[in-house]
């Protein structure tokens, strides 16, 4: 009972301190803003940018375990307010080929997470050539949030050497919409590369 207590006790200090922030305190008082929060502080790494998140909205994280990301990277979109955060899994080898997963969430400027697309590949390589020989993906909303969308999986060559697997499509919410795309490559040396 008194554990209980003292917790109840700390989010109240920290709610009243201005520890935790409610999105929608933040805007109506001209608070935080994830891209003034990202033009202003540099992001070193996937953990950092999970700690902002969790900051602003504890309730929404959904990290991906930290030793699984092997890059990451923060793109801003000023004309739609929204921050998009790739995530490069490590690549796991397999005869002749390598299989890779790379997953794109989408944060509105209030740093809540709308929605995430993911794509995995599987490359087949030799000198000289490269083919792409399965691609699955998936569009998945944030808990409570309204963007939908079905994507489109392709999937070929860019060149002999070069192989490709991409997730596109356009999401929407209301009369909103929020073009995206996430393509994975992979080069005769097995090289992948993701944006």
């Amino acid at each position: 009972m008194k554990k209980a207590v003292a917790i109840l006790l700390t989010i109240a200090i920290l709610c009243v301190t201005g520890g935790w922030s409610n999105p929608q305190r933040n805007e109506a008082e001209g608070g935080f803003s994830l891209i003034d929060y990202l033009e202003t502080h540099k992001v070193e790494s996937y953990e950092e940018f999970e700690a902002i998140i969790s900051s602003v909205n504890p309730d929404q994280v959904e990290m991906i375990d930290p030793e699984l990301v092997s890059d990451f990277s923060i793109t801003i979109d000023y004309d739609n307010q929204i921050v998009s955060v790739l995530t490069i899994e490590e690549s796991r080898s397999i005869t002749s080929g390598v299989t890779d997963t790379a997953s794109k969430s989408y944060y509105n400027n209030l740093g809540l997470k709308i929605f995430t697309i993911s794509l995995t590949a599987t490359f087949h390589y030799t000198t000289g050539s490269s083919s792409t020989a399965s691609a699955s993906g998936s569009f998945t909303p944030a808990s409570m949030s309204t963007w939908t969308s079905t994507p489109t999986i392709s999937m070929g060559n860019f060149t002999t050497t070069v192989a490709y697997a991409r997730i596109s499509g356009t999401a929407t919410s209301g009369s909103s919409s929020l073009s995206y795309s996430l393509t994975m490559t992979c080069d005769d040396t097995g090289h992948l590369n993701s944006y």
